[in-house]
Formats: C-alpha cells, structure tokens, sequence
C-alpha cells in the first residue's frame, strides 16, 4: 500500500509489505497510527488550502463551503440547483428524486461542496474511504498476483503433460492447485508487492466543474501556484468524460505544524493511543521526517458528466459493486490482502498500540466475521456472539 497522498509514504509501504509475509515488530502498531493520523491531517490540510486559492483563481464569484458526510447530501445538492438543464439529465434527476435510495445514498463520504450564490456546484474535494483504500489495494495486487497464479498453472498444466503450445482454458482444479502453491510460497518466502502496483494516487480527490473555466485556463492556474506541478494527464471518453490529472503538491512543514498547533486538542486526535500529553511535539518530531510532497487526483469535468457519475451510467457506487463481483473470480488471495489492509488501518485509528499478531495471513482462508471480529477486538468492543461461554 503506497499511498502517495502521504509523506510517509514509504515507511507505510514497507510496513505492508512485512505484515504481507506475516513479521510484525513491536512498535508497528504506534507507527502506523502515526502515519494514518498525522500524514491524513497534513493532507487535508495542505488540500484545503489548495481548493481554497484554486477556486479564488477559477471563479470570480464568491464561493462558499459546504461539508459533506455522506453521499446523500452530495446528490441532493446537485440534483436541487437551477441551472439549465438537457432532457436527460432532467429525466435522470427525476428518477433519483423518485426513488433515491436506489442510488446509494447511505455511502458515506469525509468531504467538502463548493458552489455559488445560485447553490450550482463549482468544485468538490474528498479523502477516500477507509474501506476503498483497502478493496482498490486488493484489485490492483489481484492483477498481479493473477499473474503469478496463471504462470504456476501453466507450470503444473506442462508437469502433468499438457501441451504448452497450444491454449486452452486451464481447468478450475489446476488454478486450485496453483494458487495453493503460490499460498505456500508466500508462507515460506513472503510476498513484497512492487510500489507501482499499489501506488495509490487518489486518496486526495478533487472535482472541478467546467462552469465556464476551459482546460487552459485550469492548468495554468496550476502551473502558477508555488510548488504545484501537474505530473500527469489523462482524457477520458466514452462512458465517462472527463480530463484526469495528478497533482504534486510541496508540503510547507512550518505551516503544517502551525495548522495542527491550532488543532489538535480535537476529538479526531483522541483515543488513539497517541502520547496526548504532548501531542503537539510528537507531531512536530514525526512530520518532517516523511516526504515533503503529497499527490492529489484531479477530475476535471462538465456538470452533466458529474450527474452520470452520481446517478446515470457511469455512477461510483454502481462501478465499485462491479469490481467486487468481479474480483471475487480471483481467489482467497486478494481478499486476504483486502482484509489486511482494513485491518492495518484499523489498527492506526484504534486505541491499540500493541497487538499479539497480525490475524490476518495471506496464504489463510478467512470470512468476513473474522476481520470484523479483529477490528472490533481493537475497540475492546464485545463480539456479536448471542452468548458468551
């Protein structure tokens, strides 16, 4: 898990990669918290900032803030403005207006609205979820170690006499087989994922509303600001229309620990199982130790596209149940990983500073009660056991 919205970036990443292969070392548990609370602190922070002077420089009316917990609100306030609108979107607005529920509204969501005098939405920003964080880690390490599972197959298939010249789907017994025996390797050997397989870059996430601002005019206003660069830019079309980019942001270190000085007698710091006597230098000692660079993702966008991907063809929440279905094909593996990786979060928001083991082994087979029963563990939260023996 390489998160490039954090500065601890690489301590985390190599953290992961130890849990992967099952070696936890005693201050784990207080690191990771380190990284999950501070490095997310700096990161809201330093993208709060970065939305405050991009929309002064992209609109010239007054633009107002509006938090938002969870995606209900989100698509009632776009569904409510009054700008003009096309037939579809309209009939779109209608049936979401009809039947709301049907649209996932209960997701929940840690971000902020921009909009107008008019209530029409100029801009929005997020930090991805926990749960996303873990099932996006898990799809891309299921493509590699798909990979690996497809290249033992072939292995076995050629051990027992099949011809390797010509292809033919391997038998689901084979794949068994295969997997198995990457399992085993894992537990022997361990398992380090390369850092572009899962480098995350859209833990920070914006949305910028065309409303009159061209694409030229977007990345300039970028390119000017001190210590931003766009790094990457992709077009999207067909299903959804979109510009894509990666922006690097420069971390002001003073000024970050200035925003937490301000801050950090507030309850998200709390019962985490962080020195809170003295909060402020631990944070002061930690934060400059990391990257001075943090990632965020870009989507440039027209208001009819941010529509569809709320509530037409392209919508978030109906492309992530999608990629669950589909990444059930691949086997207990990255579903291990996903479990893990909920778990190692979970860890850095939890009271707990010490923990016995990592439950979670990547070549075991698990449900689902497993990890919650771990998660809840953390919290010395009781089970959901009817009794107790």
């Amino acid at each position: 898990m390489y998160i490039s919205a954090f500065m601890h970036r690489d301590e985390l990443l190599e953290i992961t990669n130890r849990w992967f292969s099952n070696k936890l070392e005693p201050d784990d548990p207080l690191r990771i918290t380190r990284i999950i609370t501070y490095d997310s602190f700096a990161a809201w922070a330093k993208l709060l900032d970065f939305m405050k002077d991009l929309n002064n420089k992209l609109f010239p009316m007054t633009v107002h803030q509006k938090p938002v917990t969870i995606k209900k609100e989100l698509k009632d306030f776009i569904c409510n403005g009054t700008l003009p609108k096309s037939d579809r979107i309209n009939q779109l607005i209608s049936k979401y207006k009809y039947l709301p529920e049907y649209y996932y509204v209960g997701s929940p969501l840690a971000g902020h609205l921009y909009h107008d005098d008019k209530q029409q939405v100029v801009s929005m920003c997020r930090l991805k979820r926990v749960k996303r964080i873990a099932e996006k880690t898990s799809r891309y390490a299921a493509l590699h170690i798909n990979d690996k599972i497809r290249e033992m197959a072939d292995n076995i298939w050629r051990e027992e006499g099949g011809n390797p010249d010509n292809y033919v789907p391997l038998p689901k017994d084979i794949l068994a087989r295969a997997e198995k025996r990457l399992m085993l390797s894992i537990k022997n050997t361990g398992l380090i994922l390369p850092t572009d397989i899962v480098t995350i870059k859209d833990v920070l996430g914006v949305k910028v509303i065309q409303n009159g601002v061209s694409e030229s005019k977007l990345e300039s206003v970028i390119d000017r600001f001190s210590g931003a660069a766009i790094i990457e830019k992709e077009i999207h079309t067909g299903n959804y229309n979109a510009i894509h980019y990666v922006i690097e942001l420069k971390v002001d270190i003073q000024d970050i620990i200035l925003k937490f000085k301000s801050r950090h007698k507030q309850a998200m710091f709390s019962n985490r199982g962080l020195p809170e006597d003295r909060l402020l230098e631990d944070f002061e000692a930690f934060v400059g130790t990391g990257s001075d660079t943090v990632q965020l993702d870009l989507i440039f966008t027209t208001f009819d596209e941010l529509i569809e991907s709320e509530i037409g063809r392209s919508m978030h929440e109906a492309r992530i149940f999608k990629q669950r279905q589909h990444q059930s094909s691949f086997g207990n593996i990255p579903t291990n990983i996903e479990y893990l990786i909920e778990y190692l979060i979970a860890v850095g928001l939890s009271p707990a500073v010490h923990i016995d083991e990592i439950p979670i082994k990547i070549w075991g087979r698990y449900l689902p009660d497993t990890l919650s029963h771990r998660i809840r563990s953390l919290y010395n939260m009781p089970g959901y056991s009817i009794i107790h023996p």
